[in-house]
């Protein structure tokens, strides 16, 4: 039986409407107000509620009866209950009554007990034609028309043909468009422009997303239909296909292999070779990288197994400063410093005094002499030759975990230089961008470009003062914060703090600032002026959080930690109020999605009386926010204030709702939400487990047991669309290509071109990267 999904549309329709007919149909909220601007306090809102009782009648009967024959693959049984429910339409529609409204669902549900895809997609394109489908309806049984294996794979073909034509159309109209100021260069352009091209095409992968999107439709399509008349032309196209897959995959596998090989994984490398000689056994350059890799982990092998083995031969007696140094080493209450020196001075080429001058350094670095250490680290780091171990020990002692503050010279020169190179190059400070071209050969190409870039030279020096940090500044604040952990007092302890206030500074993390000049005892003066500009961020920062639980909390710790400043008191009072108004959950439903959902504001929903929603004031009006579930059974309904501004605190009135027609409100709600999402491909749902579980626990009738806990609640919001997108949506064009104008300060440079658009990715193309 192929029912598929159309069943799961039918049965909650059908099944269920015979199984609740006998239930409370629609219970509403009914809620008006004649006073100008809004609901007077003094008038509380007065619900009704509406209770109405409905038999089952033939429509509904007809309905389980076709789902059931669906159910056991009876097609006749189920042609038949259609046909009775095409006449109950037609004697409902001439009396002018209500449809069932079940044809369309019905139909497709016929439909679907069709062995053959094809026939399925045939029938369904001929319901579409009717005039009966709804428009959802009609959005979803189209999908399933497009759902065609082989009209998809032909559509994928064709996007990689236009992907070819708008890359060289764009490679072409790109230069020319650039050279209208400056139609010399147009030659050397094109040249350019045409040689990336060439570089392009040779180290593009053999078959491109499209196409290897269009081979799993073509497999597909012979599985379902092996024995169509297609079937022959399509297997020679999947056997191509399938030769450049295997190549892609090898030369993927290849590129791994050997970028494993240069990080010297040598394992990593064998793996992803293996792999390359399983998609074609003979390729040279696989096995080399194999070859090379086993040699590489045979000697990691040699090497572990000879740091386990004891030397054979007798050792050399240790000379006599040995037992001294080795002493001063170990005892607790040993001068160390004193007997690394005289070690030195006895015989500064002696078989030890690589070992003195480590010790000495250790010395100096416990007794915070850290400039002498750090030279005498250095100097030892430098011979190689004479004792390879206590140089690799030296510079351990030199890696920027354990010399933050060497690490972080390096790290300010390093930004510094990165700065002046910006300053001079611009766009070039770190030479010409990467490309598929040899090195020299991208430098030559991009000569004319660095000319025109040193031409705004002039203007870079203007914007240097109020230029932000550079993100290589980033690395150097790491340093300076190890520094300051390590050495808080040390002696380039100012300096550091200094720069790394002023960094802060720079980059507008004024909180950073503070806790940095804090602990540093910075001056009270610089305290102050940091600490209002630091209360200041973190109370924005607390009104910008949609977590109500967490905004408390960082409202709290404003008020906590700055009770001084201006915005330390205005966090207390936002804290307060917040904490006093805050509910278990917070979903709302704007005035706008309201006005648009008919369906949530009427007699089966909220039941507001439609003159709160006309936009007039003088009657009573409810305000933007709308209408909010707060959690439980209850939610909060606003109005406008007595001003009529939308700006003033509205007027809020509570109702708690039966249970019954609760779960039928937030049932719509959902199957409202869900519906425009179907029929309005710009509107998306956004993901929210908290606000799920809520409809959920409503739907079951578990609404009264509420989760207080942080992180729990939700603030989901539902909106209309234009409140989503304004007056008008910004649609993309219809047309092909962009109008680039293009244009630098730097270089004075102007250029217009058309720009044709790749293929849009399907949203399956991820699982074909």
């Amino acid at each position: 039986m192929r029912c598929g999904w159309t069943m799961t549309a039918l049965l909650p329709r059908a099944l269920g409407q015979l199984a609740v007919a006998g239930s409370l149909a629609a219970v509403g909220l009914a809620a008006g107000c004649s006073t100008p601007a809004g609901l007077p306090p003094e008038q509380p809102l007065q619900p009704t509620f509406h209770t109405a009782v409905r038999v089952p009648d033939v429509g509904d009967y007809t309905a389980a009866e076709l789902a059931a024959a669906a159910l056991r693959s009876d097609r006749e049984t189920a042609q038949r209950a259609l046909r009775r429910m095409q006449n109950i339409d037609t004697v409902l529609e001439a009396s002018q009554e209500p449809t069932t409204g079940l044809l369309t669902v019905s139909s497709d549900l016929v439909n679907a007990t069709l062995d053959d895809p094809r026939h399925y997609r045939k029938a369904t394109s001929e319901l579409l034609d009717e005039d009966h489908v709804d428009e959802a309806s009609a959005e979803r049984l189209g999908r399933a028309v497009e759902d065609d294996p082989l009209k998809l794979a032909n559509a994928r073909v064709r996007d990689v043909y236009w992907a070819e034509f708008a890359r060289l159309f764009n490679h072409v109209a790109e230069p020319v468009g650039q050279s209208i100021g400056n139609v010399a260069a147009a030659p050397y352009r094109l040249a350019r422009s045409a040689l990336l091209y060439g570089m392009e095409i040779y180290s593009r992968e053999p078959i491109t997303l499209q196409g290897r999107q269009a081979l799993s439709h073509w497999r597909q399509f012979l599985a379902r239909h092996p024995n169509a008349p297609e079937a022959e032309k399509i297997r020679g196209q999947v056997a191509d296909a399938s030769i450049r897959l295997n190549e892609t995959q090898r030369d993927r596998s290849i590129d791994r292999a050997r970028k494993a090989l240069e990080g010297n994984q040598p394992r990593h490398a064998i793996v992803h070779a293996s792999r390359a000689l399983d998609y074609h056994p003979e390729n040279s350059e696989a096995s080399e990288i194999l070859h090379r890799a086993g040699d590489r982990l045979a000697i990691e092998h040699t090497r572990r197994q000879s740091s386990l083995e004891a030397p054979s031969e007798a050792q050399d007696v240790a000379p006599p400063e040995a037992r001294a140094l080795a002493l001063a080493l170990l005892a607790p209450d040993a001068d160390l410093e004193r007997t690394a020196r005289q070690v030195i001075e006895q015989d500064d080429s002696g078989p030890l005094v690589d070992e003195a001058r480590f010790a000495l350094a250790i010395a100096q670095i416990e007794a915070g002499d850290e400039d002498p250490a750090t030279r005498n680290l250095v100097r030892l780091s430098e011979e190689v030759q004479r004792d390879p171990n206590m140089a690799r020990h030296a510079r351990m002692l030199l890696a920027p975990g354990a010399a933050p503050y060497l690490a972080f010279e390096k790290a300010r020169r390093t930004d510094r230089w990165g700065r002046v190179r910006w300053v001079a190059f611009g766009a070039f400070a770190n030479g010409p961008p990467r490309s598929a071209l040899p090195r020299p050969l991208a430098l030559v190409m991009e000569v004319p470009g660095m000319l025109q870039s040193a031409m705004g030279l002039p203007l870079r020096l203007l914007q240097w003062p109020w230029e932000p940090p550079l993100p290589s500044a980033r690395k150097t604040a790491v340093h300076a914060r190890q520094y300051l952990a390590h050495w808080p007092d040390g002696v380039h302890s100012g300096e550091v703090t200094r720069w790394l206030i002023d960094y802060e500074r720079a980059r507008g993390n004024f909180n950073a600032a503070y806790e940095v000049a804090l602990a540093e005892g910075r001056p009270e003066d610089e305290l102050t002026d940091l600490r209002e500009s630091a209360a200041e961020q973190a109370l924005k920062a607390a009104e910008h959080e949609s977590n109500r639980s967490l905004q408390l909390a960082m409202l709290r710790r404003v008020a906590r930690e700055f009770p001084s400043t201006h915005a330390g008191r205005q966090a207390g009072h936002s804290a307060r109020d917040l904490a006093l108004t805050s509910t278990a959950t917070r979903i709302g439903i704007t005035r706008g999605f309201l006005g648009e959902n008919p369906e949530i504001t009427g007699p089966g929903g909220l039941g507001i009386s439609s003159v709160l929603l006309d936009g007039d004031p003088a009657n009573g009006e409810l305000h933007p926010e709308g209408v909010a579930l707060v959690g439980g059974r209850e939610i909060a309904v606003s109005f406008l204030a007595a001003s009529g501004d939308e700006e003033d605190e509205p007027q809020v009135v509570t109702h708690q709702m039966n249970e019954a027609h609760f779960a039928t409100l937030v049932s719509r709600l959902e199957e409202s939400t869900y519906r425009n999402a179907l029929l309005d491909e710009d509107i998306e749902v956004t993901p929210d487990a908290h606000r799920d579980q809520f409809i959920e626990r409503a739907r079951l009738g578990l609404s009264e047991e509420q989760d207080w806990r942080p992180g729990s609640d939700s603030h989901y919001v539902y909106r209309g669309v234009r409140e989503r997108f304004g007056m008008v949506r910004a649609r993309e064009s219809i047309l092909p290509f962009d109008l680039v104008l293009q244009g630098s300060l730097e270089d004075f440079t102007l250029g217009a071109f058309p720009r044709l658009h790749p293929p849009r990715k399907t949203p399956d193309a991820f699982l074909y990267e």
